[in-house]
């Protein structure tokens, strides 16, 4: 069962048997036993180091919603659980402000507020009082919403088919570009858009899409589309599939490389390195590293959401029936 459950682990190449088993036994927060670990009467070997133990996983959090209808934003100073129900903030060393608030199937963070669509209209809500106000008309709910700082934009699916990118200027909203393929996943770095578009013969392609209008795409490929996008400091980062495993796009769609194959990561974050998640737990890529590591083990469910800061990694695990749990842990050190 552990060898069916894991496998993955054996793909990658990365790790013995005994230390995936090992791994596989532990619950979130122990601390590791080697498989093969020799009797109190006979030390180690000098050349054998210990294996560093795994970061203690906190449950910070369950409610009664499906994990996955959940986002997560982390920074610095904590973490957002957003459901379609409200959000709650988490901040470091105060407890938990839950606010209830119709949220809906989308919502971005831009600083210290959401946006979000509601009832025909884009609204924002602050995440520090809940108070709400109106930014714009809009009479469809978006596909995807998104935000940086200082920018708010949003892609419409087309009744005729298509897509549709508009922006916010002004209070105004702003057609950017349209385009006759459906998108599968978006994210907004600076002022520009980044999608899978997916084209009607089903091969898919990323594209760049300014805000100023300007667009460029990658060539076409073949096979399941990425389902998500994440940003990071050097590029845009994807899952292709177990066999192509994550895979690093830079900024301008110039150069596609390879950052660990051979694994399944969704979902996946990108902070100070890769976080991925994987049924049965997390691990994480550090940076130039072609070996994966192992972070916490996740009994409870599959993870559904995850965030991660240089310093933490937070994740919500479906733990029954319409019930989620909140984890998290601190990195280790690269």
């Amino acid at each position: 069962m552990l060898a069916s459950k894991h496998r993955w682990f054996l793909l990658a190449g990365a790790l013995p048997l005994a230390a995936l088993i090992s791994w596989a036994s532990r619950g979130p927060g122990s601390t590791p036993v080697g498989a093969g670990s020799p009797s109190r009467e006979e030390p180690p070997p000098a050349a054998k180091k210990a294996a560093p133990p795994l970061p203690e996983v906190s449950t910070l959090y369950e409610q009664e919603t499906s994990a996955y209808h959940a986002r997560l934003f982390a920074d610095d100073d904590g973490v957002v659980l957003v459901t379609d129900a409200g959000f709650t903030t988490f901040a470091v060393g105060k407890a938990p402000t839950r606010h209830a608030v119709s949220l809906g199937p989308v919502a971005a963070r831009q600083g210290g507020a959401l946006i979000f669509w509601r009832s025909g209209t884009l609204r924002t809500v602050s995440l520090s009082d809940g108070y709400e106000s109106e930014l714009a008309s809009l009479p469809a709910a978006p596909q995807y919403l998104l935000a940086s700082e200082g920018q708010i934009a949003w892609i419409q699916a087309l009744e005729q088919g298509g897509t549709s990118l508009r922006a916010l200027s002004g209070g105004a909203v702003r057609v950017v570009h349209e385009s006759e393929e459906s998108v599968s996943a978006a994210v907004l770095h600076a002022s520009v858009v980044y999608w899978v578009a997916v084209h009607r013969d089903r091969s898919w392609s990323i594209g760049r899409v300014g805000l100023d209008g300007q667009h460029t795409a990658t060539g076409a490929q073949h096979g399941r589309p990425p389902a998500m996008l994440a940003l990071g400091p050097d590029g845009v980062y994807f899952y292709a599939g177990p066999a192509r495993g994550v895979r690093r796009l830079s900024f301008d769609l110039e150069q596609e490389t390879s950052v660990l194959a051979q694994v399944i990561c969704s979902p996946l974050v990108v902070s100070s390195r890769v976080v991925c998640a994987h049924v049965g737990g997390l691990f994480h890529i550090p940076p130039s590293s072609s070996v994966p590591r192992f972070l916490a083990v996740e009994r409870a469910g599959p993870v559904a959401a995850v965030a991660a800061t240089s310093q933490r990694a937070y994740w919500v695990a479906e733990a029954g029936k319409e019930r989620l749990i909140l984890r998290t842990i601190a990195l280790p050190e690269l």
